[in-house]
């Protein structure tokens, strides 16, 4: 999740108030850790402002550790039905389609777990590097096709943001900061030992100039 992504979907849910679209089901949450060490936008930006309006934010990742509130696979029919029985009225799931060899099993576990009237949240890389995790099948639709994906429910809002550049991002702390990146970055591609890292490096180099973009969706279970 990038900085303006954050802000988008917290603007997005905040628009109703927490009566309407509180408790929220986050999806593929991460750890603690991550959310607040290696990308603190997405708790500075996006969950402590929730937290602090009211709003409650339940963290759904299938793997238990720090910061999960509850651990299941959203493809077991079991787990399913236990998340729907907890009244969600909104649903973040946020660059987890990309990473899916079948979405179709996670994009109706979404449409499920939303009570009717509720919103689904949606976002995914438009123009982004290959980024493993563990796969990338490289999905990149725009915010129409994205909403495709999700039979039945009604598109609220569909939007493309636009998020600077490698460059931009490499040289935020500076020269100094920008020269220690490039220096890592060098140093990932010759790693022979992981070449799926090396790849994904060496593609990720194709927007020292591009602009990175997210196709972003508001969805209405009607």
């Amino acid at each position: 999740m990038r900085p303006n992504e954050a802000d988008w979907i917290r603007a997005e849910l905040m628009s109703r108030g927490a009566d309407e679209m509180s408790p929220i089901a986050n999806i593929g949450s991460q750890t603690l850790e991550f959310r607040t060490k290696k990308k603190p936008h997405i708790e500075n930006r996006l969950f402590r402002p929730l937290r602090e309006a009211g709003y409650k934010v339940v963290n759904i990742d299938i793997q238990e550790d720090e910061g999960v509130d509850l651990a299941g696979d959203l493809t077991d029919p079991a787990f399913v039905s236990t998340l729907k029985k907890m009244g969600f009225r909104s649903v973040i799931c946020s660059n987890l389609l990309e990473h899916l060899a079948d979405r179709g099993p996670l994009s109706s576990a979404l449409i499920d777990i939303v009570a009717h009237g509720g919103r689904v949240v949606v976002t995914v890389p438009l123009s982004y590097p290959y980024h493993p995790d563990p796969i990338d099948t490289l999905y990149r639709p725009s915010p129409e096709e994205l909403a495709k994906a999700f039979p039945g429910m009604k598109l609220v809002k569909g939007s493309v943001l636009v998020d600077g550049t490698l460059r931009n991002e490499a040289f935020a702390g500076g020269i100094i900061g920008g020269l220690r990146y490039f220096t890592m970055a060098g140093l990932r591609i010759l790693n022979v030992a992981r070449p799926w890292i090396a790849c994904a490096q060496l593609h990720r180099m194709l927007w020292l100039f591009r602009s990175f973009k997210v196709s972003c969706v508001v969805l209405e279970k009607v």
